[in-house]
Protein backbone atom coordinates (compact mmCIF):
# COMPACT_ATOMS: atom_id res chain seq x y z
CA UNK A 1 0.00 0.00 0.00
CA UNK A 2 1.70 3.71 -0.81
CA UNK A 3 2.06 6.38 1.79
CA UNK A 4 0.09 8.53 -0.55
CA UNK A 5 -3.42 5.98 0.48
CA UNK A 6 -2.56 5.75 3.68
CA UNK A 7 -2.69 9.29 4.21
CA UNK A 8 -6.22 9.32 2.55
CA UNK A 9 -6.95 7.03 5.10
CA UNK A 10 -6.12 8.69 8.09
CA UNK A 11 -7.81 11.17 6.93
CA UNK A 12 -11.55 9.79 5.66
CA UNK A 13 -14.05 10.63 7.76
CA UNK A 14 -16.95 8.33 8.27
CA UNK A 15 -20.31 9.83 7.42
CA UNK A 16 -22.56 8.27 10.33
CA UNK A 17 -20.32 9.90 12.75
CA UNK A 18 -20.43 13.66 11.28
CA UNK A 19 -23.77 13.42 11.32
CA UNK A 20 -24.04 12.01 14.70
CA UNK A 21 -21.92 15.11 15.68
CA UNK A 22 -24.01 17.07 13.58
CA UNK A 23 -26.77 16.22 15.54
CA UNK A 24 -25.56 16.32 19.02
CA UNK A 25 -24.78 20.00 18.43
CA UNK A 26 -28.10 20.86 17.29
CA UNK A 27 -31.05 19.07 17.57
CA UNK A 28 -30.37 17.89 21.42
CA UNK A 29 -29.73 21.41 22.63
CA UNK A 30 -33.79 22.13 21.08
CA UNK A 31 -34.54 18.92 22.15
CA UNK A 32 -33.51 19.88 25.85
CA UNK A 33 -34.73 23.42 25.69
CA UNK A 34 -38.47 22.33 24.69
CA UNK A 35 -38.01 19.39 27.20
CA UNK A 36 -37.98 22.06 30.51
CA UNK A 37 -40.31 24.78 28.22
CA UNK A 38 -42.71 22.11 29.38
CA UNK A 39 -41.76 22.12 33.05
CA UNK A 40 -44.06 22.82 35.88
CA UNK A 41 -41.54 25.93 36.89
CA UNK A 42 -42.66 27.65 32.94
CA UNK A 43 -46.04 29.49 33.92
CA UNK A 44 -48.22 31.31 30.69
CA UNK A 45 -48.67 33.74 33.89
CA UNK A 46 -47.42 34.16 36.95
CA UNK A 47 -49.58 32.79 39.68
CA UNK A 48 -51.72 34.97 41.93
CA UNK A 49 -51.05 33.97 45.32
CA UNK A 50 -52.81 36.28 47.33
CA UNK A 51 -55.49 38.47 45.68
CA UNK A 52 -55.23 41.28 47.64
CA UNK A 53 -52.96 42.55 49.81
CA UNK A 54 -52.50 45.56 52.69
CA UNK A 55 -51.79 49.38 50.98
CA UNK A 56 -49.43 51.35 51.90
CA UNK A 57 -51.23 54.19 53.03
CA UNK A 58 -49.74 56.10 55.95
CA UNK A 59 -46.36 54.89 54.83
CA UNK A 60 -43.78 57.44 53.31
CA UNK A 61 -40.43 57.73 51.20
CA UNK A 62 -37.37 59.17 52.80
CA UNK A 63 -38.10 62.75 50.79
CA UNK A 64 -41.51 62.51 52.03
CA UNK A 65 -43.22 61.04 49.32
CA UNK A 66 -45.72 58.38 49.28
CA UNK A 67 -45.63 55.30 47.44
CA UNK A 68 -48.50 53.31 45.89
CA UNK A 69 -48.72 49.67 44.65
CA UNK A 70 -50.99 50.21 42.36
CA UNK A 71 -50.53 50.09 38.43
CA UNK A 72 -46.59 49.14 39.44
CA UNK A 73 -45.01 45.86 38.83
CA UNK A 74 -43.01 45.86 42.62
CA UNK A 75 -40.78 44.25 44.70
CA UNK A 76 -41.33 44.31 48.22
CA UNK A 77 -38.68 43.54 51.05
CA UNK A 78 -38.51 44.39 54.69
CA UNK A 79 -34.96 45.88 55.79
CA UNK A 80 -35.95 46.07 59.88
CA UNK A 81 -34.26 48.75 62.15
CA UNK A 82 -31.06 47.66 61.42
CA UNK A 83 -30.49 47.76 57.61
CA UNK A 84 -26.96 48.23 57.48
CA UNK A 85 -26.61 44.59 59.28
CA UNK A 86 -28.24 43.64 56.27
CA UNK A 87 -25.96 44.83 53.40
CA UNK A 88 -25.47 41.46 51.99
CA UNK A 89 -29.37 40.73 51.63
CA UNK A 90 -29.63 44.22 49.84
CA UNK A 91 -26.51 43.75 47.85
CA UNK A 92 -28.12 40.27 46.54
CA UNK A 93 -31.63 41.50 45.39
CA UNK A 94 -29.72 44.63 43.77
CA UNK A 95 -27.33 42.73 41.67
CA UNK A 96 -29.49 40.34 40.71
CA UNK A 97 -33.03 41.80 40.37
CA UNK A 98 -33.10 45.51 40.15
CA UNK A 99 -30.34 46.25 37.67
CA UNK A 100 -32.14 43.33 35.62
CA UNK A 101 -35.55 45.03 35.75
CA UNK A 102 -35.15 48.70 36.78
CA UNK A 103 -35.44 49.44 32.97
CA UNK A 104 -39.24 48.57 32.79
CA UNK A 105 -41.25 50.86 32.82
CA UNK A 106 -43.65 49.90 35.39
CA UNK A 107 -41.34 48.52 37.82
CA UNK A 108 -40.56 49.58 41.11
CA UNK A 109 -38.51 48.75 44.34
CA UNK A 110 -39.95 48.89 47.76
CA UNK A 111 -37.75 48.62 50.75
CA UNK A 112 -39.63 49.06 54.20
CA UNK A 113 -37.82 50.12 57.41
CA UNK A 114 -39.04 51.06 60.84
CA UNK A 115 -38.75 54.56 61.48
CA UNK A 116 -36.11 53.77 64.06
CA UNK A 117 -34.04 52.66 61.38
CA UNK A 118 -34.11 55.81 59.17
CA UNK A 119 -30.27 56.77 59.88
CA UNK A 120 -29.08 54.07 59.86
CA UNK A 121 -30.19 53.36 55.61
CA UNK A 122 -27.64 56.77 54.78
CA UNK A 123 -24.45 54.24 54.59
CA UNK A 124 -26.60 51.75 52.49
CA UNK A 125 -27.66 54.59 49.93
CA UNK A 126 -24.12 56.13 50.00
CA UNK A 127 -22.77 52.74 48.71
CA UNK A 128 -25.28 52.32 46.22
CA UNK A 129 -25.80 55.24 44.69
CA UNK A 130 -21.75 55.03 43.45
CA UNK A 131 -22.71 51.71 41.22
CA UNK A 132 -26.25 51.38 40.98
CA UNK A 133 -29.20 54.21 39.54
CA UNK A 134 -31.31 54.00 42.47
CA UNK A 135 -34.26 56.26 41.36
CA UNK A 136 -36.79 53.58 41.12
CA UNK A 137 -36.00 51.60 44.51
CA UNK A 138 -38.35 53.68 47.11
CA UNK A 139 -36.94 53.07 50.75
CA UNK A 140 -40.44 53.87 52.80
CA UNK A 141 -40.80 54.15 56.55
CA UNK A 142 -43.65 53.82 58.89
CA UNK A 143 -44.66 52.70 62.61
CA UNK A 144 -43.88 49.49 63.85
CA UNK A 145 -47.44 48.56 63.83
CA UNK A 146 -48.52 49.22 60.30
CA UNK A 147 -45.45 47.46 58.26
CA UNK A 148 -46.11 44.39 60.66
CA UNK A 149 -49.67 44.52 59.96
CA UNK A 150 -48.81 44.93 56.57
CA UNK A 151 -46.19 41.90 55.99
CA UNK A 152 -49.34 40.11 57.95
CA UNK A 153 -51.31 40.98 54.79
CA UNK A 154 -49.37 39.48 52.56
CA UNK A 155 -50.57 36.17 54.46
CA UNK A 156 -47.59 34.58 53.22
CA UNK A 157 -46.33 32.02 55.99
CA UNK A 158 -43.44 33.10 56.22
CA UNK A 159 -41.73 34.55 59.27
CA UNK A 160 -41.05 38.46 60.00
CA UNK A 161 -37.65 39.27 62.20
CA UNK A 162 -37.92 40.58 65.88
CA UNK A 163 -36.65 43.94 64.18
CA UNK A 164 -39.25 43.90 61.55
CA UNK A 165 -36.89 42.39 58.49
CA UNK A 166 -37.77 39.99 56.47
CA UNK A 167 -34.90 37.58 54.47
CA UNK A 168 -37.40 37.55 51.81
CA UNK A 169 -38.85 39.79 48.96
CA UNK A 170 -42.15 39.44 47.63
CA UNK A 171 -43.74 40.44 44.02
CA UNK A 172 -47.14 41.99 43.87
CA UNK A 173 -48.83 43.29 40.48
CA UNK A 174 -50.30 46.03 38.98
CA UNK A 175 -53.58 44.99 40.50
CA UNK A 176 -51.64 44.34 44.17
CA UNK A 177 -52.05 41.13 44.33
CA UNK A 178 -48.92 38.93 45.11
CA UNK A 179 -47.52 36.68 42.73
CA UNK A 180 -45.53 33.35 43.16
CA UNK A 181 -45.73 29.66 42.62
CA UNK A 182 -48.15 27.37 43.80
CA UNK A 183 -45.38 24.77 43.91
CA UNK A 184 -41.65 24.81 43.12
CA UNK A 185 -39.01 22.34 41.49
CA UNK A 186 -38.98 21.17 45.86
CA UNK A 187 -42.74 21.07 45.41
CA UNK A 188 -42.77 23.71 47.73
CA UNK A 189 -45.12 26.78 47.32
CA UNK A 190 -43.34 30.34 46.87
CA UNK A 191 -44.95 33.46 48.24
CA UNK A 192 -41.71 35.20 48.77
CA UNK A 193 -38.01 34.32 47.32
CA UNK A 194 -35.05 34.14 49.73
CA UNK A 195 -32.90 37.30 49.14
CA UNK A 196 -29.96 35.20 51.18
CA UNK A 197 -29.66 32.63 48.03
CA UNK A 198 -28.07 34.21 44.84
CA UNK A 199 -29.09 30.43 43.47
CA UNK A 200 -32.73 31.68 44.37
CA UNK A 201 -32.98 35.01 42.83
CA UNK A 202 -31.37 33.48 39.81
CA UNK A 203 -32.88 30.47 39.13
CA UNK A 204 -36.53 31.44 40.35
CA UNK A 205 -36.88 35.22 40.70
CA UNK A 206 -35.42 36.11 37.88
CA UNK A 207 -37.88 33.55 35.55
CA UNK A 208 -40.97 34.75 37.48
CA UNK A 209 -40.19 38.70 37.01
CA UNK A 210 -39.64 37.61 33.42
CA UNK A 211 -43.01 35.70 32.80
CA UNK A 212 -44.77 38.67 34.94
CA UNK A 213 -43.73 41.41 33.23
CA UNK A 214 -44.06 39.28 29.76
CA UNK A 215 -47.34 38.94 30.43
CA UNK A 216 -47.90 42.82 31.08
CA UNK A 217 -46.11 43.16 27.63
CA UNK A 218 -48.35 40.96 25.63
CA UNK A 219 -51.79 42.67 27.10
CA UNK A 220 -50.32 45.79 25.64
CA UNK A 221 -49.17 44.26 22.59
CA UNK A 222 -52.82 42.90 22.36
CA UNK A 223 -54.53 46.23 23.52
CA UNK A 224 -52.75 48.14 20.96
CA UNK A 225 -53.56 45.69 18.30
CA UNK A 226 -57.02 45.72 19.16
CA UNK A 227 -57.00 49.75 18.77
CA UNK A 228 -55.81 49.85 15.55
CA UNK A 229 -58.25 47.41 14.42
CA UNK A 230 -60.91 49.31 15.53
CA UNK A 231 -59.69 52.51 14.47
CA UNK A 232 -59.32 51.27 10.72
Amino acid sequence: MSKAKETYEIKKVNPIAKYLVLVVLFALPLVAYLFFLQGKHHFDTLPVMREQIGTLDGFVALDGSSVQLKDSVSVITFLGNQPYSRLGYVSNINEKIYKEFHEFETFQMISIIPKSGVKDISEILFQMQETTDIEDWHFITASDEEINSFFQSLNSGLPINADLSSDYAFITDKNKALRGRPEDDEDVAVYGYDTSSIATLQKKMIDDMRVLLAEYRFAFKKNRDEQIKNDE
